[in-house]
């Protein structure tokens, strides 16, 4: 590897890991496997070295990337019975927004990660279709009943309306 791709790894790593983390602790709610899920995303992008268009397009790679190796993670039979949720909690700042993540967290994977791109990281409908490769119609479709099932979850009995 030569100094300047070397460079150029290291700073698509500053740049970007912190928020590929993120996306993969909610995805795969395991601190080693999310670490896990990032590197192999950062492996690939050097195998792999795709010309990207800008910096925003690299990044929107790199979450593609790592939320497919987040799938494929999550296919195993050891991974369907994974649920812990103190570390992603950890990010937290509020007693509030733990108990609002904590029921995230127990929405299905397809709505959850929708739901955290759009509120946690900003995203909006068309950028988080981009990334994840689907319609937008179905990142706004998947939001809409995300958000009803977190809707019934924290009306009927959820964390933090049980505590009220």
């Amino acid at each position: 590897m030569t100094q300047e791709e070397a460079e150029y790894f290291s700073k698509a790593y500053e740049a970007y890991a912190d928020d590929l983390y993120r996306i993969c602790l909610v995805y795969l709610k395991r601190r080693e496997d999310a670490e896990e899920a990032v590197t192999d995303a950062y492996i690939r992008l050097m195998e792999y070295t795709p010309q990207f268009e800008n910096e925003a397009h690299k990044k929107a790679w790199l979450i593609k990337t790592a939320v497919n190796i987040c799938k494929n993670m999550r296919k195993s039979a050891w991974m369907r019975y994974v649920v812990p949720n103190d570390e992603v909690l950890s990010y937290m700042t509020t007693q509030e927004e733990v108990n609002i993540m904590d029921e995230v967290l127990s929405l299905p994977p397809k709505y959850r990660v929708i739901i955290y791109m759009y509120y946690y990281q900003g995203y909006k409908a068309g950028e988080i279709a981009r990334i994840l490769g689907v319609k937008e119609s179905t990142v706004l479709s998947r939001m809409s009943r995300g958000r009803e099932k977190l809707r019934y979850i924290l009306t009927q009995g959820g964390v933090y309306y049980a505590k009220k």
